[in-house]
């Protein structure tokens, strides 16, 4: 009896330790698979895999007017995966995932989605989070410039200045937007582009969790839900009144 009073809590160490490598494990593969999709779809309007700089410099010219041609059936087989653990139990906080133009006067919900495609992101605060486990150790200057940031408000920014683009005269109060700062600047003084091409693997995951609702987007699938936006309509408005 005294050795089963031993055994059992061991056990449970054993197999909360083992779920909790079973974890990191999915968390690498779904990164690792969202990687992937980010280098063919660069490679797929491109012809190269590593042309983030190719995109940058688009992207600049024509702000959200620029869409990639992305795989839509592909996404949504990797959200099946990310939505179910890794997104929400390693990179994302979901009580505070939501969608911003909801929060907004109907007059201008339309202007905010055009130049918001890359989102705020609300970071996991936990001990095993990405916030913690990668940003806080990071390397790289531009991941520890976005940490300095993310420490205190949990939440990467927009890439644009939503602030000024919303309201130039700064007579309203966002907030949801509580500075001007966004990444956009940060891009180009850390030359975050160049060292997702030479393979900076810090640089390469945050890459494609900022790219992650811009991709969406492109693919017309729901970045909150992970669903297309017709499967969404088609939840709200019956067959019938669609047709």
């Amino acid at each position: 009896m005294k050795t089963a009073r031993y055994i059992l809590p061991l056990l449970a160490v054993l197999l909360l330790s083992a779920c909790t490598h079973a974890n990191k494990q999915q968390v690498a593969n779904d990164t690792e698979r969202m990687l992937t999709f980010v280098k063919s779809t660069l490679y797929d309007n491109y012809g190269d895999s590593l042309a983030l700089d190719t995109f940058w410099h688009h992207y600049k010219r024509y702000y959200a007017a620029y869409i990639l041609k992305v795989d839509q059936k592909e996404l949504l087989e990797i959200n099946q995966s990310l939505y179910a653990g890794s997104l929400f139990d390693y990179y994302i906080d979901i009580h505070r995932w939501e969608p911003q133009e909801e929060l907004l006067e109907r007059g201008i919900r339309s202007f905010f989605a055009q130049f918001a495609l890359f989102r705020t992101l609300p970071l996991r605060t936990d001990r095993h989070s990405y916030l913690h486990e990668h940003l806080a150790k990071a390397r790289h200057p531009f991941l520890q410039r976005l940490y300095q940031y993310a420490d205190t408000t949990h939440t990467v920014p927009y890439m644009e200045d939503m602030r000024m683009l919303i309201d130039p005269t700064e007579k309203a109060n966002y907030a949801y937007i509580p500075s001007h700062i966004h990444l956009k600047p940060w891009m180009d003084e850390f030359a975050v582009p160049t060292a997702f091409r030479q393979g900076d693997a810090e640089i390469q995951q945050f890459i494609v969790l900022y790219m992650w609702p811009y991709l969406s987007h492109c693919a017309n699938i729901d970045v909150y839900s992970g669903h297309t936006r017709d499967a969404l309509l088609r939840e709200i408005i019956p067959d019938k009144e669609v047709q």
